[in-house]
C-alpha cells in the first residue's frame, strides 16, 4: 500500500517549486531583455492603448493589475507543470522501489 501522505507532500512540493521557478524565470527574463525590447509593462500598456484606445503609461494602476494577472497565469501553469513532473518522478521512484 502506498503512503498517500508522502505522495501528497512530494506533489505539493513539486507544484510550489514549479510556480516559484516559473515566476523567477519570467521576472528575470523581463529584467534581462528590458533594454532590448522593453518590459512587459510597456507591452501591456501598448496593447491596452491600441485595443481600448486608453492613454495608459507603463506605470499606471491598470497595467500593474494586468501584469499581476499575467504573472498569476504563468505561476499557475508553472505549478501545474511542476505537479506533473513531480508525479512522474514519484511514480518512477515508486516503481524502482517496489518489489
Amino acid at each position: 500500500m502506498e503512503d498517500t501522505g508522502k505522495a501528497k507532500k512530494f506533489l505539493l512540493f513539486g507544484a510550489i517549486s514549479g510556480g516559484i521557478l516559473s515566476l523567477a524565470i519570467s521576472i528575470l527574463m523581463d529584467s534581462l531583455f528590458s533594454d532590448i525590447q522593453g518590459t512587459w509593462r510597456d507591452a501591456i500598456a501598448k496593447d491596452l492603448n491600441s485595443l481600448l484606445s486608453l492613454g495608459l503609461t507603463s506605470k499606471s494602476f491598470i497595467v500593474n493589475i494586468v501584469f499581476i494577472l499575467v504573472l498569476g497565469i504563468l505561476a499557475a501553469f508553472g505549478s501545474f507543470m511542476g505537479f506533473i513532473f513531480s508525479f512522474f518522478l514519484y511514480k518512477f521512484f515508486d516503481f524502482l522501489g517496489s518489489k
